[in-house]
């Protein structure tokens, strides 16, 4: 029998209702938390809990990839969800047991912007320079991989330069792929990390390693070639879920989602 987990990676209570017997709520930072709501800790075995504001999700990922013993492996969020169809009914082991059979890894549908990526990422950091990286930073993750990990860097140029990113940090795949991935992605930042002046970032936006997985897991499944399964994700916070799952394809959507404010939120 296939072992599957999928984290639930959270900060705080949360009570959307799930099958407790393939999901499990992860509390990230759980470090610097008073409470952990009965959940799973990040701050056991080996972890970097107490790194959360730097690494925001990633610290659960982190201590499940050195402490879980799964055959397959996953990642969804407290308000985000795998969803099989627009029903949004949540992805069951079959669903994802059927997905693996033909596809090495199940992520997101693609996020479309306006213009590319990188000219996307300019013109938010032009309107909010507070929120997200700063650019002189991806600068510096550029060069690192072209430095240590060249056969990446063409890769991560396409990418900013393209129109799509899977975002959200949220996949499912094989252990021993995700662990390929880990293990490439964390000796990545372990450089990058004695490079990057976190005093620059405000003190609820020093997620900087956060934003980056975005990126660098586009980076990854794109270099390999691995075939994916797309699904939709939900947003159970929103009141007008479709919406946001339109504005993954659609970006033009966007605006629309701007002009309507607290009625698609």
């Amino acid at each position: 029998m296939t072992d599957m987990i999928l984290y639930i990676l959270t900060h705080k209570k949360f009570n959307e209702k799930y099958d407790s017997r393939l999901y499990k709520p992860l509390l990230n930072g759980s470090a610097l938390l008073n409470d952990d709501f009965g959940y799973l800790r990040d701050d056991s075995g080996q972890n970097i809990s107490k790194f959360n504001i730097y690494y925001a999700e990633l610290t659960g990922q982190y201590w499940a990839w050195k402490n879980s013993n799964a055959d397959i492996i996953g990642f969804t969020h407290y308000r985000r969800w795998f969803v099989r169809d627009i029903r949004f009914n949540k992805l069951t082991k079959n669903d994802i047991l059927n997905d693996l059979k033909d596809n090495d890894i199940i992520l997101p549908q693609k996020t479309r912007v306006k213009g590319s990526i990188k000219e996307n990422m300019l013109r938010e950091l032009e309107k909010n320079p507070e929120y997200g990286v700063k650019w002189e930073d991806y600068v510096k993750l550029g060069d690192l991989l072209k430095n240590k990990f060249s056969e990446y860097y063409d890769t991560y140029i396409d990418v900013l330069n393209g129109r799509t990113c899977y975002n959200n940090n949220m996949f499912i795949c094989s252990f021993e792929l995700a662990d390929k991935y880990f293990e490439w992605l964390f000796n990545i930042f372990n450089l990058l990390k004695e490079q990057i002046d976190f005093s620059k970032y405000p003190k609820d936006n020093k997620r900087v390693f956060g934003f980056f997985s975005e990126i660098l897991l586009t980076v990854f499944v794109t270099k390999h070639e691995l075939k994916i399964k797309e699904h939709y994700i939900l947003l159970s916070e929103r009141k007008m879920p479709l919406i946001h799952i339109l504005i993954r394809r659609f970006p033009i959507i966007s605006t629309l989602e701007e002009s309507v404010g607290k009625i698609v939120r």
